[in-house]
């Protein structure tokens, strides 16, 4: 039920090619490329671009590596002549300042039992709240973590429609009324 679309074999984008192509183009237009493409022209205005081979640092550089190698590894292919990209929660990775890499298997809490809970826009400090899981929610658990810390994806019961997404901090059990994945 979790499993990326891409690892069905196909070479069409799914989800998890989809959510690569914008973490690694997101990584991309923070540090000035100017884009060529209509989906990158739609999704990342280059009124503040500085040119095609923005330096990167060291951490952005090896997170973009390894990206390029998953979607080498999966045989990603996204439409950039198209000039949208379905993400659900792309206005949340707008404002992340630590951004989530899509694990190739994840797993849902169907029907958070703890507190409402905020959801932070990174996992480093200084972070600020972007979203909350609140009781009875449904929590993706699709994003590889960093120590007690997971990019989730919030729906109403059931899967209904997507509510939120940010970094959560939880050390210890997650608080779900049933597990999936």
């Amino acid at each position: 039920m979790f499993l990326f679309a891409w690892l069905a074999g196909s070479a069409a984008a799914g989800t998890g090619c989809k959510e690569l192509w914008f973490t690694r183009n997101l990584i991309m237009d923070r540090a000035g490329h100017c884009f060529s493409t209509p989906l990158g022209q739609a999704l990342f205005d280059n009124a503040d671009c500085t040119g095609v081979q923005p330096r990167l640092a060291s951490p952005e550089a090896a997170l973009v590596a390894r990206i390029r190698q998953i979607e080498a590894r999966h045989g990603c292919r996204v439409d950039t002549s198209r000039r949208w990209l379905d993400l659900p929660d792309i206005a949340f990775r707008r404002v992340l300042q630590d951004l989530p890499i899509p694990d190739e298997l994840g797993w849902g809490c169907l029907g958070w039992t703890g507190p409402v809970t905020p959801l932070y826009s990174g996992h480093r400090g200084p972070f600020h709240a972007i979203g909350q899981v609140t009781a009875g929610d449904y929590v993706s658990f699709s994003h590889l973590p960093v120590g007690d810390w997971a990019y989730v994806q919030v729906h109403a019961p059931v899967w209904g429609p997507f509510k939120s997404a940010g970094w959560l901090y939880w050390p210890g059990p997650v608080p779900c009324a049933a597990e999936a994945g």
